[in-house]
């Protein structure tokens, strides 16, 4: 019988992985009958901010303790994600660029397959070839989307620049200024440490994937002789 916590796991995850199966179908479908990034933010943009908002619950997840992925490791990659999406919805310059396209070819290819592995992970299912996927696709798809991620902030700072958007400045009744061009530029440094970090988490979790598969395979060997 599933437990009520799993239940719920793997309704959001299957939810999830449909959300950005869709969003992948209509991504892809565009850019192949346009061959051009521009309407991309029009056709999925809505989908996106859905599914991305909604991925701020995989932060609750591991800090709770309903899933054992390092709430760390999750606020960074939802956080950078969130703020990308926030600039999308609100900055016109992101929104018909090749970066934009980039980020979210590599995040619907790489949530497709980590909702549905994670899925079938928690009924049991042992999907070896959704698993390679899981810990290999990375491997291209981590760099393109920190690449899609990093571009999209660069060709935001312009309009954000020009527009003063989310900036306060002095004077002001609350004697307190903000400026969100240079925040922005600041996140840029936070992807120099934050890829590596990821990247080698991940090589790290691949190798436990691979190297748990092959003892299981040796294991099946010896019983059946």
């Amino acid at each position: 019988m599933v437990s009520i916590k799993n239940l719920y796991l793997v309704l959001y995850n299957v939810i999830q992985t449909i959300g950005w199966s869709v969003i992948l179908f209509k991504l892809s479908t565009h850019l192949f009958e346009t061959q051009s990034p521009v309407g991309v933010w029009q056709k999925v943009g809505g989908l996106v901010s859905i599914f991305q908002y909604a991925a701020v619950l995989e932060i609750i997840h591991s800090a709770v303790g309903l899933v054992k992925t390092s709430a760390v490791t999750t606020f960074i990659q939802v956080f950078s994600r969130v703020a990308c999406v926030f600039l999308a919805e609100n900055v016109p310059t992101t929104q018909n660029h090749f970066f934009l396209s980039l980020m979210l070819m590599s995040w619907s290819i790489t949530e497709v397959i980590r909702y549905s592995f994670y899925a079938l992970s928690i009924l049991k299912i042992d999907s070896y070839i959704l698993g390679w996927l899981r810990y290999t696709t990375f491997i291209i798809l981590y760099p393109t989307g920190v690449t899609g991620e990093t571009g999209t902030i660069w060709t935001s700072l312009e309009f954000v620049k020009n527009t003063k958007f989310m900036t306060l400045t002095m004077p002001n009744s609350l004697n307190f200024a903000f400026d969100f061009h240079n925040v922005l530029i600041f996140s840029l440094g936070f992807y120099v440490i934050g890829l590596p970090y990821l990247y080698t988490y991940m090589l790290g979790q691949r190798k436990k994937f691979i190297a748990s598969h092959k003892k299981g395979s040796t294991t099946t060997v010896k019983k059946t002789n």
